[in-house]
Order: C-alpha cells, then structure tokens, then sequence
C-alpha cells in the first residue's frame, strides 16, 4: 500500500498485500521503487480513463513510469493487480506496453479450439455431395454493402426475402441451415433466446449479425464471411448441402472467381483464388488436422505497433507489420481467431484515423483518406504475394450491452475492410474480419474510453496454416 506525506509525495507500505502483489510483479515493482524514491507525487499521476487527475470516477491511475496504481477509500494507494496493468518489463529489463488480450480469462470457445481437431467432416469438401437448393444473385451496389452506411440497413432493404435471390432448383430445403437462412440468404433473423448447437443460446440476432453465449457466459459473432466478397457486378452462387455446409463462388466481371466452403455455423474451412485462366492461389485451408494448442509453450507475446495520423510512414508501417514471434509451427484460422494467446504471437497495428458516431458502422470519404497509408501498404504487400492474409479487428469500450458491443465491433471491422477495398484497392479476398467487442481493452478501464473504441490490424500470413 501507499500512503500521502503531507508534501504530496507517495510513500511505499510494506503491508501483506502490497508485498504480495510486489512479488507478483517484481519488474514494476523495481520500475515503482525507482518513482518513489526519486519523489513520486500526485501531481504526476494521470487517470486510465483519460482525465485529468484525481479521479473523480474512481477509476485507476498510472505513474509516469507505466504502474497503475488504486485508490482506496482511506485515501491511501495499492498497487493494481496484474490484471489491470498496462504495461510489463520484459526479459530484458525494458518496459513494454502489454498486448490487450494479456492476462485474459480463458473463454469456452479458446479451449474447443485449443485441443487438437481431426479434418473436418463437410460434405461442401466433397465433390458430388447431395445438394440442397442452389441460390444465385447478381449484386448490385443496392445490394451490396459499402464502408459509407450502416450494414443492418442496407441489408434490411436490399436483401429483404428471397426477392433478390434466382432459385436455380426446385429441390426441397428442409436441409438448408438456419444461419444459412438467416445470413447468406437474408430469409429472416433467429429468434433472440433459441438455441444453436453446442448449447449455444443466441442473445443477438440482428440482420446481418448473430451474437450467441456459451454456457460459461462468453459470446461469439456469426456472420456471412462472404458478405465481404460480393462486390458490385460480381454473380454469387450458393451451393447448400444436406449438413448444412455450403460452397460460394462469388464471379468477378474479369472472369475470375473465389471459392469459399463453409461448415454449417458459417466457419470458413477453405478459401481460393481462381485466376480467369485457371490458376488456383488457395488462401484459407482450416481442413488440414492442427495440432493442440499448449498455452503454457507459446512465446512471450509482440508488443502492439501504434499506427496514428503522422506517425508512422508506409516503410515504418510495413516493418510494424511484420513484426511476429519466433516459433516454428502454424495454425489453423479458428485457432488464431479464437485464442488471443495465438493471435498475440504477431504485432497488431492501431488504426486511430478512423472514428465512428455512437452505434454506428459507417466510415465517411474523408476519414477514409486517413487510411491512405495502411491501404497502399497493404496493397502492395498483396500484389507481391498474393497469399498474403490481414486480420482486422474491432473493439469497444464497456459501455452498452456486450452482445451489441460485439456486433457493432465487427461490423466496424467490416467497414475498414470495405474501406480499403473501395478506396486502395485491396482485395477483400485477402481480408478476415473480427470483431472482439469489449473483451480485450487496450486500456484496462471500464467505462467510456476512446482508446478502447479502436480498429486494429495484423498480418497472421506467417502464423496461418496452409497459406504458402
């Protein structure tokens, strides 16, 4: 604990949970000392939340060094626990900002995709699978979805029933796949409180995205990955198969094509590239057997990157990207996505150009001229190898419901996504986008905090299965 001198000055207390927690974290406790010592005051703290000193939120506060420290009612300081520390001193002695998803609680879903997994069993895999119905659309730009509006409009209007959609079969479709129904085909939302598979209860359901929870209370978002994809003038053919497991090919004006099997909760099992030629450039195979995932053998993870207006130029931005751990396996795309331990083994990217109104979605023309910088990079980075993958991501404070928060993350990530496309030139093919909510927050603070309403951006090229 901590204690005031009438001076102001912070005095360290050698009480049983200062000396716990000191213990704990002997690296900011030595960085703490050194403060102390050379006559720490109030006056140099400033609060997590962003105000200004003392807090009159109660929230936590952090010292010039990097600890962040707690009120009590006393009025005297303790240390906060590991959890709530923003920062870490790493093998050698520095201290580094700590990843958002350090120190995070271990979800239901982290552990199903950590225990090793045998190929998976879809009949998309399989050439001459029985088939359901084949459903095929044109898309148009009233169709389509684009970083400038909200997603869950443009949907209700554009994809409202089957309308939009050329039936090429007459085959009954009591096989086909309520997320299927309810995402690819826009047949309608499921039912807030029904139950998916996997004892998964479904929280949110809106137009374009379902928020389900798992017994142990986390949250998953679903959504049509393909939706990316179907850019106007493009045809999109939809294969659903009697488990529910479908096969997209969306067709490009130029002739080319891109192929996506999904399994019957929408997960992307393998994505290619179909040159109007015939050549094949595979993106996405999650259908390889992948290895267990042991948490406690994973390296250190890589400190995020900021990318901020000014900040960094594209040659800085290309080596921040490419900064990852040194391990020699690879993983599967659910693996990476799901567990922030894996994720975290490559350096994410802060897009801090880019703001949204409250509960919203849509980047407007000139906030896209901010990711300039990100789009030519990333561009270019796919034009020299176009089996390149980008993840990106989308996070929110704590403020709102956490089931809506999750999809209005992902649907935000969605929009930077579009944007590059619309804008660089970035092929969409070689985007995956995720949603994280308010799970991992960059400051480790509740409430409204700017810093934690971020995009953020990773190259997982080198840690993805399948992708040479």
């Amino acid at each position: 604990m901590f204690t005031r001198n009438k001076d102001g000055r912070i005095r360290l207390s050698e009480s049983e949970v200062a000396q716990k927690r000191q213990n704990n974290m002997g690296g900011l406790n030595r960085v703490l000392r050194e403060e102390v010592q050379s006559g720490l005051d109030e006056s140099r703290l400033t609060c997590l939340s962003g105000a200004a000193y003392p807090c009159n939120d109660g929230s936590a506060a952090i010292t010039p060094g990097g600890v962040v420290l707690e009120r009590q009612k006393n009025g005297r300081f303790v240390m906060a626990p590991a959890a709530r520390q923003m920062y870490r001193v790493n093998d050698n002695g520095k201290v580094v900002r700590r990843v958002a998803e350090e120190g995070s609680a271990q979800t239901a879903i982290a552990r199903e995709f950590a225990r090793a997994a045998g190929i998976p069993n879809a009949a998309a895999l399989i050439d001459g699978g029985r088939r359901g119905r084949i459903y095929e659309q044109r898309v148009t730009r009233e169709n389509s979805r684009s970083s400038r509006e909200d997603f869950a409009t443009s949907l209700r209007d554009g994809w409202s029933g089957s309308n939009n959609w050329r039936d090429r079969r007459s085959d009954d479709d009591d096989h086909d796949n309520d997320l299927t129904k309810a995402l690819v085909l826009g047949l309608g939302a499921l039912a807030v409180g029904s139950m998916l598979n996997n004892n998964r209860q479904v929280a949110l359901s809106t137009p374009d995205r379902v928020v389900v929870t798992r017994p142990d209370g986390s949250q998953e978002v679903i959504k049509d990955e393909v939706a990316l994809l179907r850019e106007p003038g493009s045809t999109v053919t939809t294969e659903n198969f009697d488990d529910g497991s479908s096969r997209t090919i969306v067709t490009r004006a130029d002739g080319s094509k891109i192929v996506t099997i999904r399994d019957a909760d929408l997960r992307v099992l393998r994505r290619s590239l179909i040159s109007p030629d015939g050549q094949s450039t595979p993106l996405i195979d999650d259908t390889m057997e992948v290895a267990p995932v042991d948490i406690a053998e994973l390296p250190a993870p890589i400190s995020p990157s900021p990318y901020q207006d000014g900040q960094l130029n594209e040659e800085e931005l290309r080596e921040a990207l490419r900064r990852e751990a040194d391990i020699d396996r690879r993983f599967s795309l659910a693996q990476i996505r799901n567990i922030p331990e894996v994720r975290s083994l490559v350096a994410p990217v802060d897009i801090e150009g880019v703001t949204f109104d409250t509960g919203s979605a849509a980047i407007r023309p000139e906030q896209a001229d901010r990711l300039a910088g990100l789009g030519n990079v990333i561009h270019e980075t796919i034009q020299e190898n176009p089996n390149e993958i980008f993840l990106i991501e989308g996070h929110t404070d704590t403020v709102g419901a956490s089931a809506t928060n999750l999809a209005l993350s992902d649907r935000r990530a969605e929009s930077v996504a579009l944007a590059l496309s619309e804008y660089y030139d970035v092929p969409p093919e070689n985007l995956v986008v995720q949603g994280y909510g308010e799970q991992y927050p960059k400051v480790r603070s509740n409430g409204d905090i700017r810093e934690n309403r971020r995009a953020s951006v990773r190259r997982i090229t080198d840690l993805l299965q399948g992708a040479e």
